[in-house]
């Protein structure tokens, strides 16, 4: 692979350095859109800065879109963090300078800047760049702006909306433009992209962690999706999928390691954020802030939540309240294939990579750890014998609630009795991984061309065929056509356990106007002891679960509630920042 993050940061800090202003704007002394980008070469390198613009990273090495799935019904931040605070609301305190929601502003708004400045200055050297290597640098130019207004829209509704460099003063003159007008230009840019790279003659598949045709595409279905236009909506996925250039990996794990990533089998991957591997830095340290305490060099912070474990449906593909298999006193057992594959629950053996050299006789530099709850107990497998053994004094053990220690897999500010298997690569140590993070797969096109067709209610074979290509990969049951309240349903639930820690979970919540009862109620886990087990919960027509007939048996000791009620939360607050130095720009509703 080239070095297309170094060349994007050298291009990035060289060409569009920008001080923390509005909007990132453009320094006064840097070079500019009107006196660069006059050869292809230039082109090229401007287009690397993009690149570069577009790697979302919040601190700790996180990918930005990674932690926000925290704010969300299916993951949990250690207590206290900015996450955290978004996902608890009125129980937060959700603030309007949260570090989270201004760090997710100022990166997109910097890839829209980075982007403006190239697809402006590249025009004025056309003629000296052949119509092919023109022709994609612009494709892929429009695509990662749309890629950056699409989240705004999705976090902050109506975006402060521009695409051409602006001189200082116009900024102050800007205000906010509806979603519905951004979304039909950005849609117009999206099928001349695909346009552009056909003239271009470009491969489907560029390159590793670059944009193309089919990611064009999707995101115009995802665009339409957003506004309900759901006719384009169906109309764009299909043709990704009429395309017959992507296909579903058959090794679901393998899409979440660093080797499986590279091989691509069936270019399943269609967008990454990727890592280079030639150089140590960045790195993506997902993998390290997932690993529980019971296991070595650990920095637990990201869990899952008891919400998503019970939104895997039994072996007989029925909803837990409703399967013949579901046992709740073996809740692992019986599953739907993709809660293995995505988290480490009670029993479970896990291999994680902790050191760069062995410290037998439990690492090697592997360490191999099942995963406990209940006791304090370790479980370690020793090396030197082959064997596991018995090693008192267990961090995430539910006994351990008293300890100054709370940030384990059951602590008072930790998870809820689950860790993240998904991500962990036991190839590659854990603090320096390089596995990419996803940000659209095919198996996302196929779920949205079946949501758009559902909602339309034109539930036919294509959509059924859609959906069990999807579930066929986790060997759950093919579904029949149902009514469209129990195809939505179902689809809703498909999503979320396709997808369980990709950063896709907000935007779905939202476009099904959820947020506020899948984000407002009490904490819960896993049953308290493992004997005595907690009830089934049972589920409302959005699949949202009631834990208040088995609150007393579950794991509650984080004692938090989230608060989401208010109407305020359907979108997260502009930077206060950006309104003191623009009074154009309108508070969303309620954060006044």
């Amino acid at each position: 692979m080239k070095k297309i993050f170094f060349l994007s940061v050298f291009a990035s800090l060289i060409l569009f350095s920008a001080c923390n202003k509005f909007l990132d704007r453009q320094p006064l002394d840097s070079l500019s859109s009107e006196t660069f980008f006059q050869t292809e070469a230039e082109m090229e390198l401007g287009l690397n800065g993009v690149y570069a613009a577009s790697f979302w990273a919040f601190p700790n090495n996180m990918p930005l879109l990674w932690a926000i799935e925290t704010t969300t019904d299916v993951a949990l931040k250690r207590v206290g963090n900015a996450e955290d605070q978004i996902a608890a609301g009125d129980g937060g305190p959700f603030l309007i300078n949260n570090s989270l929601t201004t760090t997710a502003w100022s990166q997109a708004y910097k890839l829209v800047t980075h982007s403006n400045m190239l697809l402006d200055g590249m025009q004025k050297g056309k003629t000296n760049a052949s119509v092919a290597g023109y022709s994609r640098i612009r494709a892929e130019g429009l695509v990662l702006r749309a890629w950056a207004f699409y989240h705004l829209m999705g976090w902050f509704g109506d975006p402060i909306y521009f695409t051409k460099p602006l001189q200082p003063s116009e900024y102050e003159t800007l205000s906010r433009t509806p979603i519905a007008t951004v979304v039909a230009d950005l849609i117009k840019d999206m099928d001349e992209a695909a346009t552009l790279f056909d003239a271009a003659s470009a491969t489907p598949i560029i390159k590793y962690g670059r944009v193309n045709k089919g990611v064009a595409l999707g995101l115009k279905a995802k665009l339409a999706l957003m506004v309900k236009n759901y006719p384009l909506a169906a109309t764009a996925a299909k043709a990704v999928i009429d395309a017959k250039q992507y296909g579903l990996n058959p090794n679901y794990n393998n899409m979440f390691l660093l080797a499986g990533q590279k091989a691509n089998v069936n270019k399943e991957l269609m967008f990454v954020q990727a890592y280079p591997t030639d150089v140590l830095d960045p790195q993506n340290w997902l993998a390290v802030i997932t690993i529980p305490r019971q296991v070595g060099s650990s920095q637990s912070a990201h869990f899952p939540t008891q919400a998503l474990i019970d939104m895997f449906e039994g072996k007989d593909g029925l909803r837990i309240d409703a399967s013949n298999v579901y046992d709740p006193a073996n809740p692992s057992k019986n599953r739907d294939n993709r809660l293995k594959w995505s988290i480490y629950m009670q029993g479970d053996t896990m291999l994680h990579n902790t050191s760069k050299t062995a410290a037998l006789p439990y690492v090697n530099p592997k360490e191999r750890t099942i995963f406990n709850i209940y006791s304090n107990t370790k479980f370690k497998w020793n090396w030197n014998t082959s064997k596991f053994d018995n090693v008192t004094g267990n961090i995430d053990w539910i006994g351990f609630l008293n300890s100054p220690w709370f940030a384990g897999a059951t602590g008072s500010s930790g998870g809820v009795g689950y860790v993240w298997r998904k991500y962990v690569d036991p190839e590659q140590y854990s603090w320096e991984t390089k596995t990419g993070y996803i940000l659209m797969r095919y198996a996302d096109i196929l779920l949205t061309y079946a949501e758009a067709k559902i909602e339309m209610n034109e539930i036919d074979a294509t959509v059924v065929d859609a959906i069990n290509l999807v579930r066929a990969r986790a060997e759950q049951p093919a579904i029949k056509a149902g009514s469209q309240a129990e195809m939505r349903q179902l689809i809703r639930r498909e999503r979320g356990v396709e997808f369980a820690a990709e950063g896709l979970r907000l935007f779905d919540i939202r476009r099904w106007d959820i947020t506020a009862k899948a984000l407002t109620g009490p904490i819960v886990g896993v049953s308290l002891k493992q004997d005595d087990p907690a009830a089934t919960p049972t589920f409302d027509n959005d699949n949202i679960p009631n834990y208040s007939s088995s609150t007393s048996k579950r794991l509650s000791t984080r004692a938090q509630t989230r608060v989401n009620s208010n109407v305020k939360y359907k979108l997260w607050p502009i930077p206060q920042g950006e309104i003191d130095k623009n009074k154009n720009i309108v508070q969303n509703p309620g954060w006044n």
